[in-house]
């Protein structure tokens, strides 16, 4: 609950990949044409109607929260969280990224968080929302507001360079900062007992405690139940990881040692503690108090938790493999109408004293939330799950072109619920449709074009101008000749990846004297590439620069 608007192939199903090295002829170092035109602006032609139109959705949310004003550090640009939160909110501005990179300039990726950092406590906490008032609040139930900003700014770093990190604010550089932000958590919000990140009893990663019936529910005080959530132990793997990766790049080898080593440490206990082997995904969390329901809390289904041990690498990639079919299970059983259910089963009636979740399948007690459903889509695309995720990403916007927008959260129905034009929703779909259906990973360290498309079309541009960087595609599939052509160009002349996941086959998966039968050429030329299995998928990739490339690949047999 928010202040609101009046308030402030080997084996084909095998776990991990197997690659196969296969030897070719080299390609050509011949010069690339360099009478190429710079897209200016992200956008893409697709064989999925639905996917254009969900785009659509995606830029009017963005572009209906847009909020410039003057704050503490200056002019100040990001994203409301949604029409009923004019706020600027940590978490919620974090989740935008994967959305405002490819539409915004570099104040809109960057000045918030500064604006956040200007906030910072002298214990390192940070808040959960500033305004352009200047007035600022913290949602103390929950234990993400760190963990976000440490994200965040590695994702910004790693598109503007690391050297912004050592930009100041109010005479502190950003990664000093971010230490002291995530060193709170690990001071303050940690249980050493079991090695893992606590906060209240909420629903999955909500911020309504299970006590109060008003505004006190998001507030922690002498009558909060303490646990340790599979959400918050998700988020601070992914931060502590981040952190050590941008202290790594800022000559800190020691600093980012010790926080791989927390990371580490955490997923262990995160694995001991929480992971449910005899239900394959994450339990919601657990009690470190005498606090004892009647009724099973294991069997609820996290999807925020679980979503996010998914994508932070916390979860193992066969814990991932069995996290997607769990939901994949849930949706089905409750008849959810798409893959976004919350919580499932939800918590019994009148279990949560607050009205916005007294009942079941209510706001984070088992509603849809899009936020995380799309994050789990995501994980299964970049994990060999493409054809059921693209199928998943269809259900969800199908719902939303229906709902005429991104809600907060919707019913079980699909019904859009709570604030329109929302953020995180966004967000998260944006994260699933351009790194998980189209396979794009860039940044100024490089670029990773798989287009996880399967016999569908589509033309890509885009563009990240917070990075001046851009990239283009062009794929096709002729399922009657066994073939893939992707052509492709960027601005960008590092050593990158160009692959294809191919179409699933026909008749179970592809024999290794098949596997063998496969030809690549790139430029016209063969050329040598991976191949690998990955759950469902069989990927190809092929290390090249992305710059005025075609990549053809031949597989020879007929598919689905």
């Amino acid at each position: 609950m928010r202040k609101r608007k009046r308030s402030a192939l080997l084996a084909f199903l095998a776990v991990g990949a197997v690659i196969i090295r296969v030897a070719g002829y080299g390609f050509s170092s011949e010069e690339k044409s360099q009478d190429r035109t710079a897209p200016s602006f992200t956008d893409f032609r697709s064989s999925v109607k639905e996917f254009r139109e969900l785009y659509d959705l995606i830029r009017a949310t963005l572009n209906n929260n847009r909020v410039t004003f003057k704050g503490k550090t200056g002019s100040v640009s990001g994203f409301a969280a949604g029409t009923a939160y004019p706020q600027v909110w940590i978490r919620d501005s974090a989740t935008v990224l994967p959305a405002s990179r490819f539409i915004y300039d570099a104040p809109y990726l960057e000045s918030w968080l500064l604006e956040h950092l200007a906030y910072q406590k002298a214990d390192g906490q940070l808040e959960d929302w500033f305004d352009s008032r200047g007035q600022s609040d913290k949602n103390t139930t929950e234990t993400d507001q760190e963990t976000s900003a440490v994200r965040a700014a590695a994702e910004i770093a790693q598109l503007v360079g690391y050297g912004w990190l050592s930009d100041k604010v109010h005479d502190e550089t950003i990664l000093s900062r971010l230490e002291r932000a995530l060193q709170y958590v690990f001071d303050k919000r940690f249980d050493k007992a079991h090695g893992l990140v606590s906060g209240a009893h909420t629903a999955d990663w909500g911020d309504v405690d299970m006590t109060y019936a008003d505004q006190r529910a998001i507030y922690v005080d002498k009558n909060t139940h303490w646990t340790c959530d599979i959400y918050d132990q998700a988020q601070f793997f992914g931060a502590a990881t981040a952190l050590a990766r941008i202290l790594g790049e800022s000559g800190a080898a020691g600093k980012a040692f010790v926080w791989t080593k927390r990371a580490a440490s955490v997923r262990e206990s995160a694995d001991r503690w929480l992971w449910q082997e005899d239900k394959g995904y994450y339990r919601v969390h657990l009690h470190l108090d005498s606090l004892r329901h009647d009724f099973d809390e294991d069997a609820m289904f996290a999807m925020g938790g679980n979503a996010e041990a998914a994508i932070s690498g916390l979860a193992s990639p066969d814990h991932v493999r069995r996290i997607v079919q769990a939901a994949l299970d849930r949706q089905k059983k409750f008849g959810i109408s798409t893959i976004s259910g919350a919580l499932l089963p939800p918590y019994p009636k009148g279990f949560f004293k607050h009205p916005m979740m007294d009942d079941p399948y209510e706001y984070q007690n088992g509603g849809q939330w899009d936020w995380f459903g799309a994050k789990l889509v995501a994980a299964m695309f970049t994990n060999g799950f493409s054809r059921i995720a693209k199928d998943k990403l269809l259900e969800i916007a199908r719902k939303d072109i229906a709902g005429r927008g991104l809600h907060e959260w919707d019913t079980p129905a699909g019904l859009g619920r709570g604030s329109a034009f929302y953020s995180g929703s966004a967000g998260s779909l944006a994260y699933a449709l351009f790194e998980g259906y189209f396979g794009l990973r860039m940044s100024g360290e490089g670029l990773a074009v798989t287009p996880r498309l399967g016999g569908d079309q589509a033309s890509v541009q885009a563009v990240i101008p917070a990075a001046g960087i851009w990239v283009t595609y062009d794929y096709r599939c002729d399922t009657e000749k066994g073939t893939v052509v992707l052509r492709t160009d960027s601005s960008m002349n590092k050593p990158g990846t160009l692959g294809v996941v191919i179409p699933a086959f026909r008749g179970g998966p592809p024999t290794a004297k098949e596997i063998g039968k496969i030809v690549v050429l790139l430029d016209g030329r063969k050329t040598a590439f991976d191949v690998f299995s990955l759950n469902d998928d069989l990927v190809v990739k092929v290390v090249t620069d992305v710059r005025n490339r075609t990549l053809e690949v031949r597989y020879f047999r007929p598919i689905e």
